[in-house]
């Protein structure tokens, strides 16, 4: 949660709106819900070789998003990719997430 401008979370796991003053929202969790499958893709954490400091918020909040595997199905990376949509809006709804694994 965010409150007196401080936010509260893991930095690769927050959706970039939310370093720009913007509260939690569905929208927030499905941006998150991107970055929890690409790391059941790779088994890996983002982002786990960069420091979280501000350095990796300006990083996100310039587009950088964790590098897709080649090995990933077609329909699972657009979704994530989907998921991690710099506009909220155009994010998918729990049920498209849902309907689309």
């Amino acid at each position: 949660t965010s409150s007196n401008n401080e936010i509260y979370g893991v930095i690769p796991y927050i959706a970039p709106e939310i370093f720009k003053g913007s509260s939690f929202s569905k929208e927030t969790d499905i941006y998150c819900m991107g970055i929890i499958m690409w790391e059941l893709t790779t088994g890996c954490k983002p982002f786990a070789n960069e420091e979280h400091d501000i350095q990796l918020v300006y990083k996100i909040l310039d587009g950088e998003r964790p590098v897709i595997t080649e090995d990933t199905p077609e329909c699972y990376a657009n979704l994530m990719k989907s998921c991690w949509n710099p506009d909220p809006k155009k994010r998918p709804s729990i049920k498209k997430v849902r309907n689309t694994l």
